[in-house]
């Protein structure tokens, strides 16, 4: 059996190797788990493509990219057009079409400026290349002229004027106020309505220049042409084409000594005939001047 002094010493030798052990392991600690995103090339791969990438991480981590080109200022991008209701569309398309047609001259008050020139153009009957020039020199309020465009006119139309013997200009030369602006209300017409108006003023002649209101009357005549009263006003009233026809009178009775209505010129002044004469004399005067061709 041990003694008490060997027992003593073997409990403090056991005691002493469970000291060692336990200051063994606490020095050594428990141990790491392993670091899966870098210890392991594999498991960090498996990671990047099962694990939802950050938006912030990548684009801190995306390589730079040339920037996308400037959008333009916002003032200098148009506003886009608002549709327009259905109801504005059709006037809309209204105006458009107006603005690409051209105004007519008697359609509406923005086109009641008169083209003085173009109403002073000489208006013809007959063929342009006629070897005879026959200038009528007449009055609207003229009953001789009245007789002539009624009467005569006609047959000499057949005669000489359609058979391109010879042409006939007419040319106002009014013998007072009345007259006068009926002249400028047939000058204000387009040319190719002139001598309708023209033979619808001289049939009318007599209801119009004994009437209370003339010019009302020649109102009403213009109204048969598409001529409205706003526009007759602007035209009656118009002193630059009233000054054009007067300065016209002047210059006839300078060149050709002209002193009353209806007198015709020839050829500039190579036959004269003065009053409403009949076709015969017309027909006469054309083939002395032509050799009877």
């Amino acid at each position: 059996m041990l003694n008490k002094n060997n027992k003593g010493l073997t409990i403090f030798l056991i005691a002493l190797i469970l000291m060692g052990a336990l200051v063994f392991f606490l020095s050594k600690g428990a141990p790491k788990p392993t670091d899966q995103s870098s210890g392991n090339p594999v498991v960090a791969e498996q990671q990047n493509i099962s694990e939802p990438a950050n938006p912030a991480a990548e684009a801190s981590k995306a390589p730079e990219e040339a920037p996308p080109p400037p959008a333009p200022p916002a003032e200098a991008m148009p506003a886009p057009a608002p549709s327009a209701p259905a109801a504005t569309a059709a006037p809309a398309a209204d105006k458009a079409a107006q603005a690409q047609s051209p105004p007519s001259l008697l359609a509406a008050p923005a086109a009641l400026t008169i083209d003085v020139p173009a109403a002073m153009k000489d208006r013809v009957i007959g063929n342009d290349n006629a070897p005879v020039t026959i200038v009528e020199y007449a009055a609207l309020s003229c009953p001789h002229c009245a007789h002539f465009v009624s009467e005569i006119l006609p047959e000499v139309k057949k005669r000489l004027l359609d058979t391109g013997k010879a042409k006939l200009i007419f040319r106002d030369f009014p013998l007072d106020n009345f007259g006068l602006k009926a002249a400028m209300m047939t000058r204000c017409i387009p040319a190719d309505k002139y001598f309708s108006l023209v033979e619808v003023v001289f049939s009318n002649q007599e209801r119009w220049t004994q009437s209370k209101d003339p010019l009302e009357a020649l109102a009403q005549l213009g109204a048969l042409a598409g001529m409205d009263a706003d526009f007759f006003k602007a035209c009656t009233q118009n002193t630059e084409l009233e000054t054009a026809i007067l300065n016209g009178i002047n210059d006839a009775q300078s060149k050709y000594q002209i002193r009353s209505t209806p007198t015709f010129i020839f050829n500039n002044g190579a036959e004269v005939l003065t009053g409403a004469q009949d076709a015969d004399q017309f027909e006469a005067i054309v083939n002395k001047l032509t050799g009877g061709k």
